[in-house]
């Protein structure tokens, strides 16, 4: 009976995930664990353990308290959060990407820093992982935060649950309705979050699923990666040019998910794709998949600059334009990209993993008119009203329900919450060191 009073306690204040971490540390069972005798050390478990309120939620995220090496300053922080404030939502994230411009925030080299603050330490319950030292359950909610560095939870993008509303915009939101981030610099690796209702979007409404009307059926990792790669590739290809079928693009970095993305939203509109990958081992797969995606035609970096190249071009186009062109790159091989662009054609840059600056040679400016702009995709959305934000949404959730946008390649990576800190510490940061090198590919946090 003393076991299961027990038990019940421990259900109701939503410690589920203390079971394996005490059979791990010698107990055999939940019970025993919150019955030990002193010589057993669980201060750093029971001060994450319980919320104290039914209405608290137990959470994890990884934050960074200064910037450098994500595998340096990356740490997991688990903590409680309080209910959402009556103009927000709490939401339980499903599945999060790591892109480069979350690596350079990290990194303290991206033009948008998320604040610091010590919100996270509003409970006692609140503690580093794994590499802190525990905290005590006895210290006070200010001696902890004033003890604590400010910090800033990683990640813009992902797609979560709601499973809390504030008491002003239940006319926005219901319990089960599926949102993405409507802003950067929200922090999204974490299993939970509170956030302004202005701030997330909806993706899929419970009411409408229950009524039979949102037949929404897409992978979370597809929904997850939506708000960045996607609707940059978007905007690029309606903001610059207007494109017309038959006409070309040519893109760097076509294996990149914005690359992938240009790919996929090109082809139902009937124009034709010009792949540049980069000559190294393993490129033929690339290659494959990218014409698997529906790109017209590939070609390596290698082959910029070259006479033959410019022949095969043509020989490609016919009297068809090049009217825009996509750099991710930047250095000597992006110049060598424009001067395939045609007459009156458009280079935009989004990005520059080369770290090497651009030259547009002026002969392409004053014979063949062409232009160069950046696409920052955050500046856009500041810029734009948040109908014009989910109306662009929607209509790329509309091109994915018609099965022409299948998604961006990307590697799962768990995070479990019923994992003890060493083992999802351990598993959160290789998955970083991974987006953070060449020749792995997309890495998602889904959420289990």
């Amino acid at each position: 009976m003393l076991l299961k009073q027990q038990l019940t306690f421990a259900l109701k204040h939503h410690v589920r995930a203390m079971i394996p971490l005490a059979k791990g540390h010698g107990f055999r069972s939940i019970a025993s664990f919150f019955t030990v005798t002193p010589h057993h050390d669980t201060r750093r478990w029971m001060s994450i353990s319980v919320s104290g309120s039914k209405d608290m939620t137990r959470a994890t995220a990884l934050v960074y308290a200064s910037y450098g090496r994500p595998a340096e300053v990356l740490k997991v922080l688990r903590h409680t959060l309080e209910p959402p404030a009556d103009d927000s939502v709490q939401v339980q994230f499903l599945a999060v990407p790591i892109n480069p411009a979350d690596i350079n925030q990290v990194e303290g080299v991206y033009p948008l820093k998320p604040p610091m603050t010590t919100q996270l330490y509003s409970s006692s319950s609140s503690s580093f992982a794994s590499t802190s030292p525990p905290v005590s359950s006895s210290s006070s909610s200010s001696t902890d935060s004033d003890a604590k560095p400010p910090v800033a939870v990683g990640g813009n993008e992902g797609v979560a649950k709601v499973t809390k509303v504030g008491a002003k915009v239940g006319h926005l939101f219901k319990v089960g309705d599926w949102v993405v981030m409507g802003s950067a610099g929200l922090g999204t690796w974490r299993s939970h979050g509170n956030f302004k209702a202005q701030d997330v979007t909806k993706v899929r409404s419970v009411e409408k699923m229950n009524e039979g009307g949102d037949s929404l059926d897409l992978d979370v990792v597809q929904l997850a990666t939506l708000t960045v790669n996607p609707c940059t590739a978007y905007r690029m290809l309606r903001d610059f040019r207007t494109l017309s079928p038959g006409d070309f693009i040519i893109q760097n970095g076509a294996n990149s998910g914005v690359g992938e993305a240009v790919i996929q939203l090109a082809k139902p509109l009937n124009v034709k794709t010009i792949s540049i990958i980069r000559n190294r081992p393993g490129h033929e797969e690339v290659a494959e998949r990218l014409r698997q995606l529906g790109t017209t035609h590939i070609l390596t970096d290698d082959q910029l600059g070259k006479l033959e190249t410019k022949e095969l071009v043509k020989s490609w186009t016919q009297n068809n334009e090049i009217k825009l062109g996509f750099n991710c790159v930047g250095g000597k091989p992006t110049t060598e990209m424009a001067r395939l662009l045609s007459k009156n054609g458009h280079l935009v840059t989004y990005g520059a993993m080369s770290r090497q600056p651009l030259i547009l040679p002026a002969s392409l400016q004053l014979f063949k008119n062409v232009h160069a702009s950046g696409f920052w995709l955050t500046a856009w959305n500041d810029q734009h009203s948040r109908e014009e934000r989910q109306e662009m949404i929607n209509h790329v959730l509309d091109i994915m329900k018609r099965d022409q946008f299948i998604g961006i390649n990307c590697t799962r990576n768990q995070w479990s919450v019923m994992s003890s800190d060493a083992v999802l510490e351990g598993r959160l940061l290789e998955a970083v060191k991974k987006a953070s090198s060449s020749g792995h590919g997309k890495q998602v946090f889904v959420m289990e």
